[in-house]
């Protein structure tokens, strides 16, 4: 694969306060097979807000998970083999991004381009992690910049991924190809590069698409979405791309039927043939009630459905191993975190559904199932 020459940025080294905290219990743990965050927008005695928490599990496990990590304020999380990122939000707003080894050892504070917010957190299945980072105010130099980081070289810094034309690149979605160290990243404008982290070589185009939706489980292929060029048939266009020889490949769905009142989810590939998951919502008497479809050329049929006590569907991906899909619930009587990047509300839990035969398997408290990430 052609990838893309990266450039080490100019890289404040001074350490940020709010590190995420390890928690003792947390020694010689390897990695687990899911995580999540949950936040708590609730005070404790004194009037001080609770901390949030990022659990690990496997499936086989009962229960909440295990404790890995706890902060004031945690914005999202990548997983790696043998360690969390963690992206923690301090008292101005800004944003702290610290390494956690899963071996109980200390945190390691990554050094930002200055002061500004990160997002779009994300790991490779190997060592690297990825972010688009913005300065804050006055200063202009960085906007959703995206960065790679590699966390067995600490004493490099993060280095820039740069576009076709050589510059720096303001993203809008992106992603590790799976068992790589490449990454498909798409701009702002919607053009799409298939980019390397080891800086190997030149980036290759993958042309320009409205929305970047993944990969197509168990392939080389990223499934992308473009609006009709027939302007009377506005069904948006499905296509997926295979990453080693740039082959396009129109992808058929069949629709679901919904009524007049309800919308439809994200669509969700869950195998190269065209089975999806969406979720359909409808908002009853101001009370959002969600199901879950999966859908295949033979038809749909209901998945899950929460219970009225976590009505709402906000996302959904499927395990590694395609076996299980983790769907984010949120409660109706949910409170708005209000949180400057990636706000969610709390409570909310993962469900784990097996997709062969939609049994419930566990209930997790949080959100963001590391699956999804």
């Amino acid at each position: 694969m052609l990838c893309a020459a990266l450039t080490a940025a100019n890289i404040a080294t001074e350490p940020r306060p709010n590190a995420v905290s390890a928690l003792e219990g947390t020694a010689g743990t390897s990695g687990f097979e899911l995580y999540t965050l949950e936040r708590d927008v609730t005070d404790d005695n004194a009037g001080k807000k609770k901390p949030d928490t990022i659990r690990g599990t496997n499936i086989v496990d009962s229960g909440d998970g295990a404790v890995i990590l706890t902060a004031p304020r945690i914005q999202e999380y990548a997983a790696l083999p043998t360690a969390l990122a963690a992206v923690t939000i301090n008292d101005d707003n800004t944003s702290s991004l610290e390494i956690i080894p899963l071996s109980g050892g200390p945190e390691a504070q990554v050094p930002l381009p200055g002061a500004g917010k990160v997002e779009l957190l994300r790991g490779a299945s190997k060592r690297f992690v990825g972010f688009a980072f913005s300065s804050i105010p006055p200063s202009q130099q960085h906007w959703k910049t995206l960065f790679v980081y590699d966390t067995e070289d600490p004493s490099t810094p993060p280095r820039e991924i740069r576009g076709l034309d050589g510059k720096p690149v303001s993203v809008l979605n992106w992603a590790f190809v799976p068992n790589t160290f490449s990454l498909v990243v798409q701009n702002e404008s919607g053009t799409m590069i298939l980019a390397d982290a080891l800086a190997a070589a030149n980036p290759a185009p993958l042309g320009l698409h409205a929305e970047f939706h993944g990969f197509v489980p168990g392939t080389t292929e990223i499934y992308v979405i473009d609006a009709s060029s027939d302007p009377t048939n506005k069904v948006a266009k499905n296509s997926t791309i295979d990453l080693t020889n740039g082959t396009v490949r129109p992808l058929d769905l069949k629709a679901v039927n919904r009524n007049d009142r309800s919308w439809p989810g994200a669509t969700v590939l869950l195998n190269e043939s065209g089975r999806y998951a969406q979720s359909t919502s409808e908002n009853t008497a101001g009370k959002v009630t969600s199901v879950l479809t999966v859908t295949d050329a033979t038809g749909s049929e209901t998945l899950y459905q929460p219970d009225p006590a976590w009505s709402r569907i906000d996302g959904y991906c499927p395990s590694p191993d395609g076996k299980f899909i983790a769907v984010e619930a949120t409660a109706p009587e949910g409170a708005a975190d209000r949180y400057p990047v990636l706000p969610a509300h709390s409570p909310m839990r993962t469900e784990i559904i097996e997709l062969d035969t939609g049994r419930h398997a566990r209930s997790l408290p949080g959100f963001l199932p590391s699956w999804c990430r």
